[in-house]
């Protein structure tokens, strides 16, 4: 039995198992390969080329931008840092200059409530002088006056002021 007598008896069988269509299964083959290729070639891979290389090209421009962005970003930094550091610096300065100022003050201020307070001691102690003074006097002016009464009531008789001075210093 040949193998087109067992196809034909078996109903036809598989089509790329029978060897004489094997002329036109690889011409048609071919041709089809061909066209594949040759679109391929022409339309396919051009537009991958194409979309590749724009890729790319986006790639390579963003990469330069985003290293562009970068060293903007650094200046920024370096700006931002020099400003810290300079309002620092000038923050330290104005922190140092008024806080002598106010020691400058409050030294003064020290100097002028000391020398007040000076005053108002010896102004004080003065005032208690004066008022002691003043009270022995009062005092003094007291006794005579109560030693001329107490004299007079029992002596019947006035003494002078000098005399009982005399007697009672």
């Amino acid at each position: 039995m040949s193998v087109k007598s067992f196809a034909a008896s078996e109903g036809g069988g598989l089509p790329q198992m029978d060897i004489s269509s094997y002329s036109s299964q690889i011409f048609w083959l071919i041709v089809t390969f061909g066209i594949l290729y040759i679109f391929m070639w022409k339309i396919a891979i051009p537009q991958l080329r194409t979309t590749v290389e724009e890729r790319k090209d986006k790639i390579s421009n963003d990469l330069s931008d985003a290293e562009q962005l970068k060293i903007e970003a650094q200046s920024i930094l370096e700006e931002y840092e020099a400003k810290i550091t300079s309002s620092n610096i000038e923050a330290i300065s104005i922190f140092n200059n008024t806080k002598s100022d106010i020691d400058k003050k409050i030294d003064l201020s020290k100097k002028e409530t000391d020398e007040k307070i000076k005053k108002l001691i010896e102004e004080s102690q003065q005032a208690i002088e004066n008022k002691e003074k003043n009270a022995v006097n009062d005092i003094r002016e007291k006794t005579i006056e109560t030693t001329q009464s107490i004299v007079e009531k029992f002596i019947d008789k006035k003494i002078n002021e000098e005399d009982i001075r005399k007697h009672l210093i």
